[in-house]
């Protein structure tokens, strides 16, 4: 299964929860701001895909790069977010997914970040060990089917 995990982060929060997914499967985790990784370019059969929520909504550079995602390329994508107040990006990332016509799994990941003093801490070693979990259960869930995760809304 070709897996790969993708991520903007501005604070290291998300940072922290696309490597502790990307170790506990096997891949390198990868900043979608690194010029190799602006687009993912071979077939993928899973993308697990990382932003942060900021001022209530996902930042510009990552929609610009959902925005060049190609349905042939990425068969599937599961979704991870940090923030310090607002519950979670995965609303605005299914949204511009499904604009893309790539199938969504129903299960996400989302955790609280640090952010000046707000969430001291966040994530924590609970909450990596939670992003191992999802990612595991994710990549399981599709394998045992052989074909499309759940997809919400999709």
């Amino acid at each position: 299964m070709n897996i790969a995990v993708r991520y903007l982060s501005r604070s290291g929060n998300t940072e922290k929860v696309a490597r502790a997914i990307a170790e506990a499967l096997g891949v390198e985790a990868v900043s979608i701001d690194d010029p190799g990784a602006s687009v993912i370019e071979k077939e993928t059969d899973i993308l697990f895909l990382g932003a942060a929520v900021y001022a209530f909504g996902i930042d510009d550079e990552a929609a610009a790069f959902i925005q060049k995602l190609d349905k042939a390329n990425v068969k599937h994508a599961a979704v991870f977010s940090t923030s310090a107040l607002v519950k979670s990006a995965h609303s605005s990332i299914k949204k511009l997914l499904a604009e893309r016509g790539i199938p969504l799994s129903d299960k996400a990941f989302h955790c609280w970040g640090e952010f000046k003093f707000t969430r001291k801490g966040r994530p924590n070693a609970a909450d990596l060990e939670q992003a191992k979990a999802f990612a595991r259960e994710v990549v399981l869930g599709l394998e045992n089917k052989g074909n499309d995760p759940p997809a919400k809304g999709a």
